[in-house]
Order: C-alpha cells, then sequence, then structure tokens
C-alpha cells in the first residue's frame, strides 16, 4: 500500500467515524432539546399529513420527510418531526468530503466534510427541520455530480445531476440558483461547456424538468400560490428601498452562520482571486462560479427590500470547499484552518449550552423564545376552550396570528386523538383573502361564529377583530412563564355573531392607523 492510499485510508475512515458520531450525538439531542416546534415546523408538520404535489408556500419535500419520519419513528412528537434535519446534513457533509477529495486530496476533503458539521449554521440547523436543511444537501450533490461529469464525462453523473437539481427544487426554489451558477462556469471554463455538450446537459435538463413537473402543474392548478408567495417573501413592494443597513446585516450576518474565521478568509480568498483572475485553477473557478451569483442576487435584493442570512446558504459548500483548498495549500493555512474549526466548534457548543442551561440568558433571543413554552400555551387555551356549566360550548377558537394557529393545531393533536372536545381552530382573515396557508386552509366561518373564543397574540389587532363580531367582550389577559423571566403575553375575548366587515379601503385605512402606519 502506498503512502498517498495509505492516507486516502486514514482519511476516509476519519470522516466516516466523525461524520457517523456526530450525526448520532445530534440525532439523540433532539430527545433532548428544551425547544417546542417552531410554528414552521408545525405547519409543515401539518402539510405532511396529506401527500400533496405541492404546498402553500413551499415546495412538497419537507412534508413528505416529515410523513416519512414520524411513520418510520411510529410517533410525530418533535424529535421525530425533526428526524430529517441531521440526515439530511450527514449526507450533506458526505458529499461535501467526496467532492473535495476529488478536487485536493483525502485529508482536504476530511476538513471540509468536518468543516461543515461544525459551522454555527449547521450546528442549529441540524436542530431543527426546514427547508434549507433539506435543499443543501441535494445542492451538494449536483456540485459533485457536475464536477464528476466535468472530469469524467459520463453520462451517469448527467443523469444523477438532473436529478439532484430536481428533487432540489422539490425541497426549495433556490436549487434555480444552480442553473445560473452552471451557465456562469460554462461561460468560464471549457471543460464545463466541453462536460455539457453532446446532449448531457440537455438529459440533466430533461432529468430536472421531469421530476419538476408536478409542482408546477401543481402550481398551475392552484394559480402559482406558492410561487408567489416565494417572489413577495422579497418584499419588493417596501416603500424603504435602497437600504444600506439591510445589506450590511445580511453581509456580516454570514460570519455567524459560517463562522469569524471561516468568513475573514473568505473574503480575502475572493479578494486573492480577483487579483489574480488569469492565474486560477480550474477547481477555483468551479467553486467561485457557484458562490458569486446566489450572494450578488441576494445582495441586491437585500439592499432594495431585505434578506435573511441564511437565503445564500445554498453558496455554503462550495464556499467552504473554496476556503479548505485555499489554506490547505500551506503549513499557516492548515493552522488557521483548524482554528477556524475549533472557533466553530466552540460557537456551537455556547450554543447548546446556552439554549439547554440558561433559558434567562437564551431567551433573550427571538429566534429561541418564540418556540419555548407552546404546549403550555395551548394546554391553558384549551381549559379555557372547554365548556363551562351554563354556559353555550364555543363554536370554535378564533386566532389572529399563524404562529398561534399552527401551534396550537400541533399542540392540541393529543387530545383531539384521545376523543377531547376541542372546537376547531381558525384564522382571523386581516385582509379578507388568504396570505399564508393557515388562511387559506381554516379561515374563520360566518357559519362558525355563534359563540368564539378569541385568542390574540397580537393585540393591536383586538379593535379591528371586535368590529368582525356582533357582541364582543374581553376575558382575560394570559401570561404563559417561558423561563427565565419571559413570557408570553396573550388576550382572551369572547365573540358572538360573527359578521366580519368589509375589507374596503376604510378598513385598510382603520388598520394602516390602528398599526401606526401611517
Amino acid at each position: 500500500m502506498t503512502a498517498n492510499r495509505a492516507a486516502f485510508d486514514r482519511a476516509t475512515l476519519a470522516f466516516l467515524f466523525v461524520l457517523i458520531a456526530i450525526t448520532a450525538a445530534r440525532i439523540v439531542a433532539l430527545f433532548y432539546i428544551p425547544l417546542g416546534l417552531y410554528f414552521d415546523e408545525a405547519q409543515y408538520w401539518m402539510w405532511s399529513r396529506s401527500f400533496e404535489w405541492g404546498y402553500f408556500t413551499k415546495p412538497p419535500l419537507i412534508a413528505w420527510v416529515i410523513g416519512a419520519t414520524t411513520f418510520l419513528a411510529g410517533t410525530d412528537a418533535e424529535w421525530a418531526v425533526r428526524l430529517g434535519a441531521p440526515i439530511a446534513h450527514m449526507i450533506a457533509a458526505g458529499a461535501i468530503f467526496a467532492l473535495g477529495r476529488a478536487m485536493y486530496g483525502a485529508w482536504p476533503g476530511f476538513w471540509a466534510g468536518f468543516g461543515w458539521l461544525m459551522l454555527p449554521g449547521v450546528w442549529f440547523s441540524s436542530s431543527l427541520i426546514s427547508t434549507d436543511a433539506l435543499l443543501l444537501p441535494l445542492w451538494s450533490i449536483a456540485l459533485f455530480a457536475m464536477w464528476r461529469l466535468v472530469n469524467t464525462r459520463a453520462w451517469a453523473w448527467a443523469a444523477v445531476l438532473g436529478l439532484a437539481i430536481g428533487v432540489g427544487v422539490q425541497a426549495k426554489y433556490a436549487m434555480f440558483y444552480f442553473f445560473l451558477c452552471t451557465a456562469l462556469a460554462a461561460w468560464w471554463l471549457e471543460p464545463v461547456r466541453a462536460a455539457l455538450a453532446k446532449g448531457r446537459g440537455l438529459l440533466a435538463t430533461l432529468i430536472a424538468l421531469i421530476v419538476i413537473a408536478p409542482n408546477l402543474l401543481w402550481n398551475i392548478q392552484n394559480g402559482f400560490v406558492t410561487a408567489r408567495h416565494t417572489a413577495a417573501n422579497a418584499h419588493f413592494d417596501n416603500t424603504e428601498m435602497f437600504n444600506l443597513d439591510e445589506l450590511f446585516e445580511f453581509i456580516f450576518g454570514q460570519a455567524g452562520v459560517i463562522g469569524p474565521v471561516i468568513f475573514i478568509v473568505l473574503i480575502w480568498a475572493l479578494w486573492r482571486a480577483w487579483r489574480r483572475s488569469d492565474g486560477l485553477s480550474t477547481e477555483e473557478k468551479f467553486l467561485i462560479a457557484y458562490i458569486i451569483p446566489p450572494f450578488v442576487i441576494i445582495s441586491a435584493i437585500a439592499f432594495i427590500s431585505r434578506a435573511n442570512a441564511n437565503w445564500a446558504a445554498v453558496a455554503y459548500p462550495a464556499l467552504l470547499l473554496l476556503v479548505t483548498g485555499t489554506l490547505f495549500s500551506s503549513t499557516d493555512g492548515r493552522r488557521t484552518l483548524v482554528a477556524a474549526t475549533l472557533v466553530n466548534i466552540a460557537i456551537g457548543a455556547a450554543f447548546v449550552g446556552v439554549v439547554a442551561a440558561y433559558p434567562a440568558l437564551a431567551n433573550q433571543a427571538k429566534g429561541v423564545r418564540t418556540a419555548r413554552g407552546w404546549e403550555e400555551t395551548a394546554n391553558e387555551i384549551a381549559r379555557r376552550a372547554a365548556v363551562q356549566p351554563g354556559e353555550l360550548p364555543f363554536s370554535a377558537v378564533m386566532v389572529d396570528d399563524r404562529m398561534t394557529y399552527f401551534e396550537l393545531s400541533y399542540y392540541w393533536r393529543q387530545a383531539r386523538r384521545a376523543g377531547a372536545p376541542l372546537p376547531p381552530v381558525r384564522m382571523w382573515l386581516l385582509h379578507g383573502t388568504a396570505n399564508n396557508s393557515a388562511e387559506a386552509n381554516d379561515p374563520m366561518r360566518a357559519e362558525e361564529g355563534g359563540r368564539v373564543l378569541v385568542v390574540h397574540l397580537t393585540p393591536a389587532y383586538l379593535p379591528l377583530v371586535a368590529t368582525d363580531f356582533t357582541t364582543f367582550r374581553q376575558v382575560e389577559h394570559l401570561t404563559v412563564p417561558l423561563g427565565g423571566g419571559v413570557n408570553r403575553e396573550l388576550e382572551i375575548s369572547v365573540g358572538e355573531g360573527f359578521a366580519p366587515q368589509p375589507r374596503d379601503a376604510a378598513f385598510e385605512e382603520r388598520f394602516r392607523q390602528q398599526m401606526g402606519l401611517d
């Protein structure tokens, strides 16, 4: 056995060990996460109860995965709903290791794959189910298949590429960035153009389109509701355009997702690449082609409107490989790579430790406290929705926020299965038309509006909600402790005779005045 072969074997075995160990630890940790489902997760769980080719705000893969994990687990407890997340990141890390090995060698591949598992964003993403968690392994597989196609010209890799792209689109529409990145790579690199020639690119495209077609047909049949929602997320209707603060927040937010050291090295690597563009290797050009388009487009969106840091997530696999390959070429660089990984481990461990052991501190972050105490909240609302002696039963529980709708739907599931006489949960329509899946699926109906328990998570809506009932009275202020001195505050009301006011210009004006938007 040659030294190179031995090194390859040691690197592969080392990576498989850390991959299995870390994934197993993260799966076990799902049982002990002190956070309830985020409302997005509860929403995806609701979707998972029926197989569709699309849903109001997302393509269908996330619902299918949750349906599969909860079926195989035999339960729809929080850990089973989230089970797909650490497994997805395991697959992504495996694909990144394979690509790093093919590009730079076995040990750079190890550090790229291990580095992926240690990214702060992956620490967080492994603990909850999201469309990004499912998109990234498919993007990573497509990236690996593309590189293998460039180097082998094998039709099989063209087929794998098309399949990965197609399934990736079913996870999140951000997968379409892959076409743009590939176009840039083909313009820049002759080997990419040659790989896609003679029908191989056409085969990949056809396979991708076949896989995408059912969701496209679903969107056609449903007025392109998912596509319209995706476009609306960018908030191009924002009256305050050209926001430098949003742009800087997006750019520097990347440091929190990929780690501060990797972020600094990335800036340096891109600057270095720009300075010596004529001397870049094929590997560097290939990876940069899959980094720049998402960052440029999302940065433009952030400047014009707003953008979340994770919207550029598809650039992270190539980004990490570029940083790893650049640093591994020198002794000082390898030391920096180790330091960057250790910093990210510390950040991830600190996040886990604070969330688990210091609720008073953790709950200062909105992203943490919004997932606290929903089972307790649901139980408190259930007690108030129960039939009281001498009173008529409630015909519905109406909520004015989709967060409350999805959380109640999930945390009432066991009571409903046990036959508890809980009223149906309905959404109040603020604007008269559905703007989310809660409003689309279960709007408050006049025929169910005889006697309604109204739960307000948004107190500013209360005067507007009151005008939609013949009689309306506030009952109580509900406080649910979330830990560490942080509470969830809700208003409870009872309305009778639901007869919503016309959502005309006068109503919209009252809404703007109530919310202080004028």
